[in-house]
């Protein structure tokens, strides 16, 4: 069955910093299935993006990446139509719409999500500490060399590659403003939320290994706070949906932070940085269980 794919870009950064994006979904995509969608950005900021773009600019008033991803619904058309995201700091690769539309014309109809690849493009060599075991915090993503369904309480795909079924991600409600990047505030789990939504009324969500973007990962991302921070981040995401008891979670926060000093006095960066990961993740779940939640 043929595909109808339209692509969403959201963004809340100046019009220079997304134009690798749109100049590499420029030229695979149809300018009418292309969209920018901008949110919480001042009037100046929207018109040098109307200069520099082609397509469609979409204007969400209020901040808040899951606000954008529902404004990106309305527009998508029918409810038989796919629309795909992409991150305004990743490069799709070449072949990516083609592959994307042959994964999706394959696809029987109880698959409501595809999801893809997401391969680094580092801005800089990373640091000694840096391993394949924290590579997740990046937003990078390899399930393997083969189609596969997942089980999103398992594994899901992320949001810097993805695309949903029109349709029954309406029926779900969308993005979850609560959750997601909003203004100076850095959450996560919207993405993981609508794949678990959609499998809760029979849909799956599915891996494809050959459409793949490329993320730029810019030099300050490469910082052990940063990885701390946004870990941290997650893990009260995973906090507030009960992702994890708050037991396990400080057993696993304390055994990972003791893990951590000990390999770091055995001079062990990477295993030290990943059992930081760790206990910043569980650390952050405590935290969700003390603060309430807040939509902002």
């Amino acid at each position: 069955m043929a595909v109808t794919l339209r692509v969403a870009v959201c963004t809340n950064r100046p019009a220079g910093d997304v134009a690798a994006c749109l100049g590499a979904l420029a030229d695979q995509v149809p300018a009418d299935h292309l969209a920018l969608v901008t949110s919480g950005q001042p009037a100046v900021e929207l018109e040098r993006h109307k200069d520099a773009f082609g397509g469609a600019v979409l204007v969400e008033p209020r901040s808040g990446l899951s606000r954008a991803r529902n404004r990106a619904l309305a527009w998508a058309g029918p409810d038989d139509a796919v629309l795909a995201f992409v991150d305004d700091d990743a490069v799709v690769e070449p072949g990516w719409r083609d592959a994307l539309v042959r994964r999706w014309e394959e696809a029987p109809a109880r698959v409501a999500c595809v999801g893809g690849p997401i391969r680094p493009r580092f801005a800089a060599p990373p640091p000694a500490w840096f391993s394949d075991g924290i590579a997740h915090v990046l937003t990078l993503l390899d399930r393997g060399p083969e189609v596969r369904d997942l089980d999103p309480e398992a594994e899901a795909v992320y949001g810097a590659n993805i695309s949903f079924r029109a349709g029954p991600l309406r029926r779900v409600g969308g993005f979850d403003p609560g959750l997601g990047h909003s203004g100076d505030r850095v959450l996560f789990g919207e993405e993981d939320a609508a794949q678990r939504a959609l499998a809760g009324l029979g849909f799956t969500t599915r891996w494809v290994p050959d459409a793949a973007v490329r993320h730029v990962i810019a030099d300050e991302r490469l910082t052990r706070r940063s990885f701390l921070e946004r870990r941290f981040a997650f893990g009260v995401a995973l906090g507030r949906r009960g992702g994890r008891p708050r037991g396990l979670a400080a057993r696993r926060a304390l055994a990972s932070g003791a893990g951590s000093l000990a390999a770091a006095a055995r001079r062990d960066p990477r295993l030290a940085m990943e059992r930081a990961v760790r206990a910043a993740e569980n650390a952050g779940v405590l935290y969700a269980s003390i603060r309430p939640r807040r939509i902002a």
